[in-house]
């Protein structure tokens, strides 16, 4: 699972070997080249530089997993780091970058945000207007008013809590989304106080990934059920007055990762999913909504002949219906493996793989890189973020790229 349970379990890894910092595990590289049928071409996107936590220390993970600006030059990402040990409990940190139109920068979250706070979504409303959710013993929501970050109170949950994603539709109309005491959790803020929204779940555990909304009436929260032993992609909508369940199109293990809702008749879903009983090597997993039912669409894998890849989605944004764009990573799998950004867009007749910067993809690049969050600005430029790192060196390290305006 993308998120929930997963950055518990990579805690119990971390303490025993070198791994990403609550992000997808990396495998470990042979040094093998790639094939050059899957090089980089001419790319729209490009590496931004961007910082780590602790400065300088070189011996930490950092991840950053979702992005959303107000304006061009008032971008905010957000993610965690990796580690502080207490006794023999690992913790995870907060990490919340800014970027100012020219570079970007740490900021320091809010001081008393419980140990072990992984943040997952942000929502950029105004310049002195921006919320950050994630978890750790419980869900944890944070509000920047323009100078500094402060924690919010909001629903407490007895077994813990974790918020994966949150969408604003306005000031006084935002939506978080997660998880807790294994059901599905939505948090609605009216301008005063978070609530708790009774949330549709199905199964032994409802995991929301991801949320996205087109208007006050027209919501999507999308993410995965379990049904030991298998899991499916789960969908639940909510049309202004309740929310409700839309069974996405599943099969024996799927799940999704991502969602853009365009208009309450188009929304769009991304994650991934097992080719078949017998094949168990997830491919990229894409539906459409087209206002009375999910479907699966075609979608494109790095899967040259002879190899198998590991295609994974993570989160997607449209700049209009005819040009929407996903990011995810993909891993070859011949052996030891390296994963690579992933980008797939839609033009308004097919999805399709496009080249990622050639600093990313290069074969003479031995880097591992992954893309966890993407956003459209209100310009059109997109910002994408995520996480690489050096095979055989210590460690992941923040990753952001992004377009031109137009």
């Amino acid at each position: 699972m993308r998120n929930g349970f997963r950055g518990f379990v990579l805690a119990a890894i971390c303490a025993l070997v070198a791994c990403s910092s609550g992000g997808p595990v990396m495998p470990a590289s042979n040094g093998a080249s790639i094939p050059a049928a899957i090089e980089a071409e001419r790319s729209i996107w490009s590496v931004v530089s961007s910082p780590n936590e602790p400065p300088g220390s070189g011996g930490y993970d950092d991840t950053l997993w979702a992005v959303s600006g107000a304006s061009a030059s008032d971008v905010w990402a957000v993610g965690n780091y990796c580690c502080y040990v207490v006794g023999s409990k690992l913790y995870y940190e907060p990490l919340i970058e800014h970027w100012n139109g020219s570079v970007w920068s740490i900021v320091p979250g809010a001081s008393d945000a419980p140990n072990g706070t992984m943040l997952r979504g942000v929502a950029a409303i105004s310049g002195n207007d921006v919320w950050v959710v994630g978890g750790a013993v419980q869900a944890v929501f944070e509000h920047w008013n323009g100078t500094q970050w402060s924690i919010v109170s909001s629903p407490y949950f007895d077994y813990g809590a974790q918020m994966n994603a949150i969408v604003a539709v306005s000031k006084n109309n935002v939506w978080a989304a997660g998880e807790g005491d294994y059901a599905a959790v939505l948090e609605h803020w009216d301008g005063n106080t978070w609530t708790y929204v009774p949330a549709y779940t199905y199964g032994g555990l409802t995991i929301l990934n991801a949320i996205s909304a087109s208007g006050a009436n027209d919501i999507w929260a999308v993410g995965e059920y379990w049904s030991y032993p298998d899991q499916h992609s789960f969908a639940e909508h909510w049309n202004g007055a309740a929310w409700s369940y839309e069974q996405p199109v599943s099969s024996w293990i799927d799940q999704l990762n991502g969602v853009v809702s365009i208009s309450p008749a188009s929304a769009w879903a991304v994650g991934y999913a097992d080719a078949s009983d017998q094949n168990q090597v997830p491919q990229t997993l894409i539906e459409h909504w087209n206002g009375s039912q999910w479907s699966r669409v075609q979608s494109p894998n790095k899967d040259p002949k002879a190899y198998d890849l590991d295609n994974e989605l993570y989160s997607v944004t449209a700049r209009s219906p005819n040009d929407i764009w996903a990011v995810g990573y993909w891993t070859w799998l011949t052996g030891d493996g390296t994963s690579r950004s992933l980008f797939v867009h839609w033009n308004g007749k097919a999805w399709k793989t496009e080249p990622g910067p050639p600093a990313l993809e290069s074969s003479n690049n031995a880097a591992f890189n992954q893309l966890l969050g993407i956003v459209k600005l209100r310009t059109g430029q997109l910002w994408a973020v995520g996480s690489q790192a050096v095979p055989h060196q210590c460690c992941a390290h923040t990753l952001t790229v992004t377009t031109a305006g137009n």
